[in-house]
């Protein structure tokens, strides 16, 4: 494994440094500068602080604040005046009759078991906005992740193409003098300057990936900087479990629809008790002072289940939403998770056998140029030894990358955040 390692720190050298403007073939050029004291950590943060969805957290805060006021108030809805005038007297009537004034303020209170309800959606309310932002975080976590790991790769394939190009084009020049030498036919010349072309075709595409990392990277995070070393070690976590940020989320929101169903059903949508406190004044004709008293009022809402029934299913709607999005999300996990496991395992192996093709094919190199240059075999089976040597050489870079990229993979499955 020492020979790995050594290996990955070559690469990570490699994919640390910056596409010159003078090597480029395309003028467009997306720059990027990768700096050896940014962390990932830093870069999850700078990229949650900008992600689109944080405002949502605020969102759910005020909400949760709104709840508070609701719950603090010692009345369980809007008071209102009561004003009434009644006469006894006919339309068209030119006499007065009896004549009653009636006015009052009136006071909704709790319902039984309303109050406690109201305090259990508040603090369920409160729990989920600070459960949503620790599982948005990791959710940012994991595509800063993924859109560093990709960069990583396509930099170290753009790194590895403009290495294989150099040597073709290397190849070409020494095909030219030998042709010029009368060593070698013309043919073997227009097949070295086709190979080179095939070669630097491969580049193209190369760069053209790494542009198009580079700017996924910039459109996600907002940063003109990427960090040189973001590789993590593989978490002993065996697994997840319902501290997993996005588990943990989920059951809050669980929690809280079940709050809304229990307040609902306690509500009876805003058929509350009520005191009314006020006055009457009443006389027998205008000739007569008003008599005046005291008005006390009572009621209590009695029945109604059925008219409260749609409610409360409406609310048990959501409730079932949010417990079946629950359970959906802990079956995507168990499969991402065996599939992480899975994939590092498999790649771990890879590359044990891609480390010794690799040695295989430097030895091949090394034998078939020689044999090449003293003539003892033609170019196109140089070119054949030399195409397939490479491609071992390439999957070995790519194999050490993808193993650090597999572990970060499964430190976000099971909830490990930067």
């Amino acid at each position: 494994m020492n020979l790995t390692h050594g290996l990955i720190g070559v690469l990570y050298l490699l994919a640390a440094t910056a596409l010159r403007a003078e090597d480029l073939l395309v003028e467009h050029r997306d720059e990027l500068v990768f700096d050896e004291r940014l962390s990932l950590k830093e870069v999850v943060d700078a990229t949650f602080e900008k992600y689109p969805k944080n405002a949502l957290i605020a969102a759910f805060e005020d909400e949760a604040r709104a709840l508070e006021q609701r719950t603090s108030s010692w009345i369980a809805g809007y008071p209102f005046i009561y004003v009434q005038w009644l006469n006894d007297a006919a339309f068209g009537s030119r006499g007065i009759g009896n004549q009653e004034v009636q006015s009052g303020y009136q006071i909704p209170f709790w319902m039984w078991d309303q109050h406690k309800a109201s305090r259990r959606v508040t603090d369920e309310a409160r729990k989920s906005a600070e459960l949503y932002a620790r599982a948005l975080r990791h959710e940012v976590a994991g595509l800063v992740r993924d859109a560093l790991w990709n960069l990583r790769l396509v930099e170290n394939r753009y790194q590895l193409a403009r290495q294989i190009y150099e040597v073709a084009e290397r190849l070409t020049e020494v095909v030219r003098r030998r042709v010029e030498l009368g060593d070698l036919a013309r043919a073997d010349l227009l097949l070295a300057e086709s190979d080179q072309l095939d070669k630097k075709t491969a580049l193209l595409q190369a760069e053209a990936e790494v542009m198009h990392a580079r700017k996924a990277y910039e459109n996600l995070t907002r940063l003109r900087k990427a960090p040189a070393h973001f590789a993590e070690p593989l978490s002993p976590r065996k697994g997840f479990d319902e501290q997993h940020p996005a588990v943990a989320a989920a059951n809050a929101l669980v929690a809280r629809a079940q709050a809304e169903v229990d307040f609902t059903r306690h509500s009876k949508q805003g058929n509350q008790p009520a005191l009314m406190l006020g006055t009457d004044h009443s006389r027998n004709s205008d000739r007569e002072r008003f008599n005046n008293g005291t008005n006390i009022a009572i009621t209590i809402p009695i029945g109604g289940d059925d008219w409260n029934a749609p409610y409360v299913a409406q609310a048990n709607v959501v409730l079932t939403e949010r417990i079946t999005q629950r359970e959906t999300l802990w079956r995507q996990l168990e499969r991402a998770l065996h599939e992480a496991r899975h994939n590092l395992e498999v790649d771990r192996a890879a590359l044990e056998i891609a480390q010794r093709r690799k040695e295989i094919a430097e030895t091949q190199i090394r034998m078939s140029r020689l044999a090449f240059e003293t003539g003892e075999i033609a170019l196109i089976d140089y070119l054949k030894i030399q195409s397939g040597a490479q491609a071992a050489i390439r999957d070995a870079a790519q194999r050490a990358i993808q193993v650090q990229r597999d572990t970060a993979v499964y430190n976000q499955v099971v909830g490990v955040t930067p």
